[in-house]
């Protein structure tokens, strides 16, 4: 192995670096340019997230105008969840069913009328069966501005309970807002989540429940306060699956890490066994490497996303292995050179599907490459290997390689 070898090498490895930079830009590019027309079509059949604001209760008296206070909130929220893919993203689509009951007092001493105000998550969305009643009796309801409103009589110093509730369509969120206008007293409140999904998950910034339940395939989730003091929304993630074209786009992004490892392996590899790979074979080898990102990138939005990591790793590992094997013949460094090549670009791609884990997965693997490495190497004569070569082929084969 000389020092122009190596340069030529370390030239291959820019070009195809370069190749895989292209590549992620493409993928992001569909993904981002795709996405947004995918999610406003998405968004136009679902609705988008939903935040469904408290509502507001007024009283009109002859003398005196005011707002009456919550003295109490019931509310059930039930989730069906449908995870829909469009391109290269997903979407987490799903179904709600709201009930809420609210208890309001008038604390004067004279009747009053009072007006129950809700305002919908969204002005354009649906609401199907939306209805108010007043202790169990169904009132009258008029829409205006995205909003619906209920006048009913209220006694002197009586109590009553408005129910009201619907079934509508949301998107990756649904949010329940207690407090309009920033912090808020929040009295005798309790929220009940149902979802038909486990991995339930909340945003930074929302309230996290006081209790959490599963329920068979299911969970139910409890909010459950006295007397609470906030501004913040209680909030409601959906679960999705990994989005394939952001993880194309990773992959492709950190192949030449990959390579990198993959083409420090072989050169020791062949250097110690007495092998001479001609720089033109690195190339071939590099372009079976970026045979798997390409494939991947371009079967993501057609088959499911192992799948097409499946048949882009069988291929490319057919592609690199079924290559040497013609340049080398069989023998025991093709079979490592066979499992570098599946823990370097299988595995080391493979460890991006598993978020918050691909650094230490990396970190791991290097570690243990290294102290391969290094006690397979440790009786090597470097004098030697990086010395002139006299007169050895290029690509001598095993005996037991085809003719």
């Amino acid at each position: 192995m000389t020092v122009l070898r190596l340069i030529a090498i370390a030239l291959i490895f820019m070009l195809a670096a370069g190749a895989w930079f292209v590549l992620a830009g493409s993928v992001d590019y569909r993904t981002n340019d795709t996405g947004n027309a995918l999610g406003e079509r998405v968004a136009g059949l679902w609705g988008g997230p939903q935040a469904q604001l408290a509502p507001t209760l007024t009283f009109a008296s002859p003398n005196k105008r005011g707002t009456l206070d919550l003295m109490g909130s019931d509310i059930t929220a039930d989730f069906k969840l449908d995870q829909r893919r469009k391109g290269l993203l997903w979407y987490a689509t799903y179904a709600v069913d709201f009930r809420g009951e609210y208890r309001v007092k008038n604390t004067t001493s004279v009747p009053t009328t009072a007006t129950f105000s809700l305002e919908f998550p969204a002005p354009e969305g649906e609401y199907d069966g939306f209805e108010v009643s007043v202790d169990g009796k169904p009132v009258a309801v008029t829409y205006a501005g995205g909003s619906a409103s209920a006048v009913f009589p209220l006694a002197a110093n009586a109590s009553a309970v408005v129910s009201t509730g619907y079934r509508s369509k949301g998107l990756d969120t649904w949010s329940y807002v207690s407090a309009r206008d920033g912090v808020g007293v929040v009295k005798d409140f309790s929220l009940a989540m149902t979802t038909d999904f486990k991995n339930v998950d909340f945003p930074d910034g929302a309230v996290s429940p006081t209790k959490i339940a599963q329920n068979g395939s299911g969970t139910t989730m409890t909010w459950e306060y006295a007397n609470l003091v906030s501004g913040r929304p209680i909030t409601l993630t959906m679960p999705k699956p990994m989005n394939p074209g952001p993880l194309a786009a990773r992959i492709s992004l950190f192949a030449p890490v990959s390579l990198l490892f993959f083409f420090a392996g072989l050169v020791l590899l062949t250097a110690t066994q007495g092998i001479r790979l001609h720089p033109m074979n690195y190339g071939f080898l590099a372009a079976g490497f970026f045979a798997f990102h390409l494939l991947f990138a371009y079967l993501v939005d057609r088959v499911d996303i192992n799948a097409a990591f499946l048949i882009a790793s069988v291929t490319s590992v057919i592609l690199c292995v079924g290559y040497l094997w013609l340049a080398l013949g069989l023998g025991k460094a093709l079979t490592e050179i066979a499992i570098s090549q599946f823990v370097f670009l299988v595995l080391f791609s493979y460890s991006f599907f598993f978020e918050g884990l691909t650094g230490l997965a990396i970190t791991i693997g290097s570690v243990i490459t290294l102290a391969y490495f290094m006690v397979k190497t440790a009786r090597v004569d470097w004098e030697t290997i990086f010395g002139k070569p006299k007169g050895l082929p290029i690509a001598e084969p095993f005996s037991s390689g085809p003719a």
